[in-house]
């Protein structure tokens, strides 16, 4: 399933995130002007491997448009 996210905080729109010190597996990631908890490291990661999927198609589909026309 696909949901659409954005890299933004939800509450204050900033894209800085910071990585506090945790226990293996177990990391939060919070955002790092308000401190808003976006909960943790593997589950963000797998919210945006739908976008780099998507992008990684897409340079290769613009790759092999660009090898075509040479």
């Amino acid at each position: 399933m696909k949901v659409k996210t954005s890299p933004e905080c939800p509450k204050c729109g900033s894209r800085e995130k910071r990585f506090p010190p945790g226990r293996e597996d177990q990391y939060h990631v919070y955002c790092d002007g308000c401190g808003h908890d976006f909960g943790r490291f593997d589950h963000f990661q797998s919210q945006f491997r739908h976008l780099l999927d998507d992008l990684e198609t897409q340079l290769k589909r613009e790759e092999a448009t660009d090898d075509d026309a040479t």
